[in-house]
């Protein structure tokens, strides 16, 4: 049985996203949250988190953002890495 979970955050302003991230995270044995991998708009880029800042310097920039709507249009593609990423590592959650 998978024991991960997928959260997001969001941040609005005037009803427009302007600020994501979604991380998939795997409960350890110790019952702890550990988080494996994420991505993420802080800094001025749609960017991931390959080790889950597990390990210095993992984040890799996919794309800058110039504008709110840049933010919006990352968002379904940032869904989709991060499920992708869980899908491969934990069989499809089985």
């Amino acid at each position: 049985m998978c024991k991960c979970r997928i959260s997001q955050r969001l941040l609005t302003v005037d009803h427009a996203l302007v600020y994501f991230a979604i991380v998939w995270s795997r409960r350890n044995s110790f019952g702890t949250w550990t988080e494996r991998y994420s991505v993420d708009t802080g800094h001025g880029y749609f960017h991931e988190h390959t080790a889950g800042h597990q390990r210095p310097n993992d984040r890799r920039d996919i794309r800058p953002l110039y504008s709110q709507v840049d933010v919006q249009e990352c968002f379904d593609n940032g869904y989709d890495r991060v499920q992708s990423r869980h899908d491969h590592m934990c069989e499809g959650g089985s």
